[in-house]
């Protein structure tokens, strides 16, 4: 059995897709991670990891995650050809079944779903 576990931030919002033929949701985030190590020239070196998922976990993704928002994701690993483009090297991605959201909720939401003034209306 293999696992993979990669933590980094989201690159760009989710885009919630439909598959063409189970009609079930899917989306493929990209997360940006840092190495720990700079290269020769003092330069950070930074991997870009794709990561599906599938099904409610998908649209969880789609409503909770943001592009730079820090998250953790664990599954299979899958490696990935171009058909269409021999020439290019072949890829992989994490077929995740787990995602765990490590930013804390944005800003916007939490003040909606507060008082402005931080009293209960029954309170006052």
């Amino acid at each position: 059995m293999l696992k993979i576990v990669a933590i980094g931030n989201l690159t760009n919002d989710v885009e919630l897709k439909v598959h063409e033929a189970t009609g079930k949701p899917y989306a493929i985030l990209r997360i940006a991670s840092d190495r720990r190590y700079r290269d020769k020239d003092g330069n950070r070196l930074t991997d870009f990891i794709s990561i599906k998922v599938r099904g409610p976990l998908a649209e969880r993704c789609a409503e909770f995650a943001w592009k730079g928002c820090k998250l953790a994701a664990s599954g299979d690993f899958e490696t990935i050809t171009f058909a269409d483009e021999p020439e290019r090297q072949p890829g992989f991605l994490i077929k995740a079944t787990e995602v765990e959201f490590l930013s804390p909720r944005r800003v916007e939401e939490s003040a909606v779903s507060m008082p402005a003034d931080g009293m209960d209306e029954a309170a006052a």
